[in-house]
């Protein structure tokens, strides 16, 4: 019976696979550049691999990228590294070689500024109160069109003159409230706690 090779990536010193030794005139090689008959760890955890040293198997952090068999790649580990400018927009980086991350890497996506949440809830507060004016002149329409929203105010204005001018003054004074607290808020919890919602 042939002796098991173990092959290796000879650009990282990876574990590859195993194959039988080849056998010439009746010898088998067991000594080339590419294989080693010493026998890898029997146990590698989870996002480790074995590693040849030149004289041993060594166990190390493996956070690269694999092919899958349609050539895509998949699994690894996302990071960030702040430090290096990566912020929430970066795309994660990841790992070409064995070992462990980068020092100062990070593998949760930067958080977004509070400047840039802010700018999205106050945009959050004004299309809900666009569509709190809108509602409050059609319900029950779900999805009414302009045509109908203008009836609806023609309407309101028939029955009520001031109509108009108290709905979209109950709902701007929300805005502005919300708005206002938007603009207090000093953390992003605060910020959460800003709860969008109007009197329809």
């Amino acid at each position: 019976m042939s002796a098991t090779m173990y092959t290796i990536d000879l650009r990282t010193g990876a574990l590859t696979g195993s194959r039988p030794a080849q056998v010439v005139g009746g010898k088998e090689l067991t000594v080339c550049a590419g294989a080693t008959p010493v026998a890898p760890p029997a146990d590698i955890p989870t996002r480790h691999a074995a590693r040849w040293t030149g004289s041993a198997w060594e166990v190390v952090e493996d956070h690269r990228q694999h092919m899958d068999s349609k050539g895509t790649k998949t699994g690894g580990t996302p990071f960030w590294q702040p430090a290096m400018g990566d912020d929430y927009t970066s795309q994660p980086r990841y790992m070409e070689t064995l070992g462990p991350l980068p020092k100062g890497a990070v593998t949760e996506r930067p958080a977004k500024p509070l400047a840039v949440l802010k700018a999205e809830k106050e945009r959050e507060v004004k299309t809900a109160c666009d569509a709190a004016i809108v509602a409050s002149l059609t319900m029950p329409t779900a999805t009414p069109s302009t045509t109908e929203v203008a009836v609806a105010a023609a309407s309101l204005v028939s029955v009520d003159p001031d109509g108009p001018d108290t709905l979209l003054a109950l709902h701007t004074a929300r805005r502005d409230e919300l708005l206002a607290a938007v603009a207090a808020a000093d953390s992003t919890d605060a910020l959460a706690d800003v709860e969008v919602s109007y009197a329809v």
